[in-house]
This record gives C-alpha cells, structure tokens and sequence, in this order.
C-alpha cells in the first residue's frame, strides 16, 4: 500500500486526481438533478485546479517511474501537463453557455472533457508503444463523444467520418508497431533505442523497413495534428461542431501529440535520416496547402481549422531539425501558441453566444461598436499570423532560426515555409479587415458574457507580456528540452 501511494504522489498525482474528479461527476449525474447543471463546471474547475497545483509536488529530478516503468514524470512531462491543464481550465470556461443549452447532458459532457484531458496527459508520459496507443485511441475516443453533444445531422455524418479515418490511421499504427517489434522484440522506447544505437545489429537491418515502419506509426500523428496527407477531416469537423469543442480539438490533442512526437523523433532519428526529409516534405506542403486554402474561407470555424493545421505544420517543421535548440524553439512555439489560439476562440466563441457572428462577412463595422473586443481579438489573431510586437514573432523567428541553422539540406524547405506563412497572413487580415470596415450595421454584442470576455483579454495580455519576457521563457524552454 505504501508502494502505491508513493507511485501515485511521485508520478501520477495530477492523473490520479482528475480520476477523482470523473468519478464524482459520473455519481453526481446519477443524483442531481439537471437544475444543478452548473454544479458540474464548478466540480470540473475544481480539479483543474487542484491537478495543476498538484504538478508541482511531482518528483523531476531524478526521473520517477509508475506502473512498473511505463508511466514516466520528470520535467518534460510536467511542463506538457501544464501546458494541458491550463487549456482544459479556459475551455471550461468556454463551455459556459453550450452546457446552458444542454444542462441535461452538462455532468456527462465534463465527465467525457476530463477523461481526454487524463489521456493527454497520459500521452506524454508513456514510455512504450503499447501504452501509448491506449492513451492515442482513449484521446481520440473523447474527442467523438465531444463531438456528438452537436445536435444537427451534418454533424453526426462529420463525426463518423472523423471516426472512420481514425480508425483506418490506428490499424497503420498497429501495423507499424508490429513491424517495429518484428525488427527488435521490444516495445519500450528506450529498449528500442538500445537495440538500434548497436552497431553491429544497424548493419544487419535494412533501413527500408525501418523507415516504412516509422511512416505507418506517425500516420495517426498527422491524422491528429491535420497534417498533409490527412488533413481534409479538419475544416468539415470544425464546420460541423460546436464552437467550444473546436477550441478543444485544436489545443488539447495538439499538445499531447507534439509531447510524444518529440520522444518518437529522439528514439529513431539517428537510425535513419530519410524521415527527416520525410517530415520536411509533409510540413512544407501542409503549410503551403492549408494556407491557400484559408484565403478562401468565409466561415469562421473553416478558417481556425486550416490555421490548425498550418501552426501543426510550422512545428513539425522544426522538429525535423531534431536538437535541444530545435526542440527549445518547438516548445516555446507550442506555449505561444496555447494562449493565441484559445484567445481567438474566445473571441469567435464570444461573437457567435452573444449576436450569432459565424461568418467574415458578419464582422464588418463590428469595430464601431466594441472596440475593446475588436483590438483584444487583433492582438491575438496578429499573434497567430506570427507580427511584432507580439509572442507569434518570436517564437517564428525562434524556430525558422532553428531550421536555418540546422544545414543547406533544409533551406529550400525553409524558405517555401515562410512563404506560406505570407500567405497566411493574409487570411488573418481579413479578418481584421471586415471588423474594421466602416458601415451601417445593426451589430448588438452582449456585455455579458463574462467568461469569454476575460479570456480573450487574458490571452490578449498574455502574447504581448511572452513577448517581452521571451528570453526568460526561452531558457526554461531550453532546459525542458535538455532534460528530455
């Protein structure tokens, strides 16, 4: 008993108490009744916090082991988990008037909410291959169930689309574990790892299979990430969705897949450089196509879901320069990214709950008559188009300087890189550019939609103040990398 009780404060404290916490929402809808619907954010607020508080008390240095090795805590993972708990305590928030329009379903939709946080935290800190496709199939899980809150028949089709491709992309990962554990019997990526830094035994095996292997695994990745050549799930779903769940599917799943992506890349990387250009490829075309794209949306939702896929694209781009500064630029990228994405979402989630605002052509005048919004929500989108003087600059600049200096085999990728993201600013600005547009408009914006309205001006504030303590964010940045 002892032993189990020192694993769980060690290692696995903040998963153990979101546990807790769906637990005591599953009883709850089983005794209140649905006039206690806010009961539910409260609980789920609750263990948020408590889970954050909780990371702190995690043993970093050295390393701590669950579950007989296959739960891993240290820096790395505590600062993914952080990263996780701070995105599913603003789409609580977020979730404020979805769950008034389905209080009879708000206990089951918190239940659901907190197990994909556990997953993606789970994620992170898997140490083998087994472990991590029951915490990838357990994430993805509840992102269908999230979907299906969305009452409409165009979104019950997207969400069995989505659950078709995603379980054509499993069965590839299936298959290139097996291959994997055809070449070395072993499941764990260190012991993986181990067998391939062996010279002798690099001779014997073909790097083809291995390289096809390692294709058939990141498969699910991309699928998750809407990565070229499975991203064409990604604007539909979005279309399809409620707002919040949107903000959910381009945040929480983001974090955790880039988490472990980093672990996968550190255990293969050195055994074979064709997926280096591999990734390079993918990143570049994703960028390219998601940005040309964007430029033609109307929707809003349309265009977040292929700003998604351009941001994913950006950050696999710099890990395929695997090293502590490439990785140092990609976590630095992924915490600006947290706060100017939810800040948009906010902003979109707040238009639409107050005066129905779901297109850019709804936007036009809007400055004129909520100024406040207007410059909150330019401060982030302009985050997200990557411009001074906000973080997106700096962690741009920060991670195409990693790239640049990773060798002339990755420039050519470099520079078609960076003229998407040209593209792309472009589809942010028309935005800004309808909401600034001086006409005659009936726009009436409710002055009390308190959560969202916070938010977007938290994460307004935020992108300004990361932008000028980077320095100080990139070295802890730099020493979560080196301590991977």
């Amino acid at each position: 008993m002892y032993e189990i009780i020192n694993m769980i404060s060690t290692a696995y404290f903040p998963e153990f108490i979101i546990i807790v916490f769906v637990l005591i929402n599953i009883f709850a809808s089983l005794f209140f009744d649905t006039h206690f619907y806010k009961l539910s954010k409260w609980i789920t607020l609750l263990g948020i916090v408590l889970a954050l508080a909780s990371t702190f008390y995690l043993q970093i240095d050295p390393e701590a082991y669950a579950f007989d090795g296959t739960f891993l805590s240290n820096i790395y993972t505590v600062f993914f988990k952080i990263l996780i708990l701070i995105c599913g305590f603003f789409l609580v928030l977020l979730s404020r008037n979805m769950i008034r329009e389905k209080r009879d379903r708000a206990f089951e939709y918190f239940t659901v909410f907190l197990s994909g946080l556990l997953f993606a935290m789970c994620t992170v800190s898997a140490t083998d291959f087994v472990g991590l496709f029951v915490c990838l199939e357990a994430l993805s899980l509840s992102c269908y169930m999230l979907l299906s809150f969305t009452k409409s028949p165009d979104a019950k089709q997207l969400t069995f689309g989505y659950l078709i491709q995603g379980a054509v992309v499993s069965s590839l990962f299936l298959l290139g574990l097996s291959l994997i554990y055809g070449l070395c019997a072993q499941v764990n990526f260190e012991q993986i790892s181990l067998y391939f830094a062996n010279a002798s035994v690099m001779q014997t095996q073909p790097q083809i299979l291995l390289t096809f292997s390692l294709v058939l695994l990141v498969c699910t990745f991309l699928f998750r990430l809407g990565l070229v050549p499975f991203s064409s799930w990604l604007p539909d779903t979005f279309k399809g969705a409620s707002y919040p769940i949107c903000a959910y599917i381009s945040s929480v799943p983001v974090l955790a897949c880039f988490g472990i992506l980093a672990k996968l890349l550190m255990t293969f990387y050195n055994y074979t450089f064709t997926m280096k250009i591999v990734f390079a490829f993918i990143a570049v075309v994703t960028i390219i196509l998601g940005s040309l794209s964007a430029i033609r949306q109307e929707n809003l939702k349309r265009l977040m879901a292929y700003s998604m896929s351009v941001q994913s694209g950006i950050m696999l781009l710099g890990l395929c320069v695997f090293s502590v500064y490439s990785l140092s630029s990609v976590l630095f990228y992924l915490f600006c990214y947290v706060f100017a994405n939810i800040g948009a979402w906010s902003a979109i989630i707040l238009l639409y709950n107050s005066a129905r605002l779901e297109s850019l052509s709804d936007l036009k005048g809007l400055w004129y008559h909520r100024p406040y919004y207007v410059m909150a929500f330019t401060i982030v989108l302009i985050a997200l188009a990557g411009l001074a003087p906000t973080s997106g600059f700096v962690s741009k600049l920060y991670i195409f300087s990693a790239v640049a200096r990773s060798g002339f085999v990755f420039l050519p990728f470099l520079m078609i890189a960076l003229i998407g993201c040209v593209v792309m600013i472009y589809a942010y600005w028309r935005i800004i550019r309808s909401m600034f547009r001086r006409i005659d408009t009936g726009i009436e914006i409710d002055n009390h939609v308190i959560s969202s309205k916070y938010i977007l001006y938290a994460c307004s504030f935020a992108t300004i103040f990361i932008c000028l303590f980077a320095d100080k964010i990139i070295r802890l940045c730099q020493l979560v990398a080196y301590y991977m």
